[in-house]
């Protein structure tokens, strides 16, 4: 007997990017907790003014695609999760096509984790950039944040660049 799915994977609109403003705000403040204060991370009111402005410029363009994750039957319920997907230009260096698909965003809702909706979205994420005729896919992840590691490496994603961070003193 197959179960019932526990989410369903939808497209947002320019209209809805509000929908995802608690999920950022709640990954900024994730992001403080990993990072337990080794490197500065803005309050989430501010962080979330310039994401979602950016968020707008992707939408609006065309360029950017919004996908969340709903409970089943429940279009106008809070999303449990959210991803934004964007095509990323390839250095002159490396064989990986005209583009490469970018997550650029991930969150989901604590309450929401271990069900299966980073997963789910990350499927729906690849399937997307397939579509698109992407070759290969990229996400960045704070190095602290060994969960999301753990589901990107699920999700086939491995260690390609790694991103140096150092403060200049005075």
């Amino acid at each position: 007997m197959k179960t019932a799915p526990r989410h369903e994977i939808v497209e947002l609109t320019l209209a809805e990017v509000d929908r995802v403003e608690p999920l950022w705000k709640a990954m900024v403040a994730h992001h403080r907790e990993v990072v337990a204060g080794a490197w500065p991370v803005r309050d989430e009111e501010p962080a979330w003014r310039l994401r979602r402005a950016e968020y707008v410029d992707w939408l609006s363009s065309g360029e950017g695609t919004m996908l969340a994750a709903l409970p089943p039957g429940q279009p106008e319920a809070a999303p449990l999760g959210y991803a934004v997907l964007l095509p990323n230009p390839v250095g002159a260096t490396w064989e990986l096509g005209d583009r490469v698909g970018e997550i650029e965003s991930l969150a989901v809702a604590a309450e929401a984790r271990g069900e299966g909706v980073g997963t789910a979205l990350l499927d729906a994420a690849r399937e997307r950039f397939r579509e698109q005729g992407f070759e290969f896919w990229s996400v960045a992840v704070v190095e602290a944040n060994e969960g999301a590691i753990k589901l990107y490496e699920r999700a086939g994603l491995g260690p390609y660049y790694r991103h140096l961070l150092g403060r200049i003193e005075p």
